[in-house]
């Protein structure tokens, strides 16, 4: 079955085994659940880390095309909105208290380049 796998898709029979030892040693060297939990913490603030880096990566990437491109059309589209009430109504009989909200996110980014503007660095 392995031999299959490795044949059909050998990128991927690769990362899942190094996946599944990754799994095995994470788990087997710990001995305790607030171990692993304070693992899983750090690994999850590091993913973030890491996410946030790549962001930053992106944008400069974007900024340098920018910069070279001949051509550039951009379009974004960013609409983060909320709204909500809380009240508290009482007559001599009842008491109502009630909640509500509302939240609305609209993302949309667009960029376009075209040709390669060759600049001359000033001597």
């Amino acid at each position: 079955m392995n031999l299959l796998k490795v044949a059909l898709n050998p990128a991927g029979y690769l990362i899942e085994q190094v996946n599944n030892n990754n799994l095995e040693v994470f788990i087997g060297k710990k001995s305790t659940i607030q171990e692993l939990k304070e693992d899983a913490l750090r690994e999850e603030i590091k993913a973030g880390v890491m996410q946030n880096l790549a962001k930053v990566e992106q944008e400069l990437a974007i900024a340098r095309r920018i910069e070279n491109a001949e051509e550039v059309e951009i379009e974004e589209y960013y609409d983060v909105s909320g709204k909500g009430n809380v009240g508290v109504k009482g007559t001599a009989e009842t008491v109502t208290v009630g909640a509500s909200g509302e939240g609305r996110k609209v993302t949309k980014r667009i960029i376009k380049f075209k040709g390669f503007s060759v600049t001359q660095i000033p001597e």
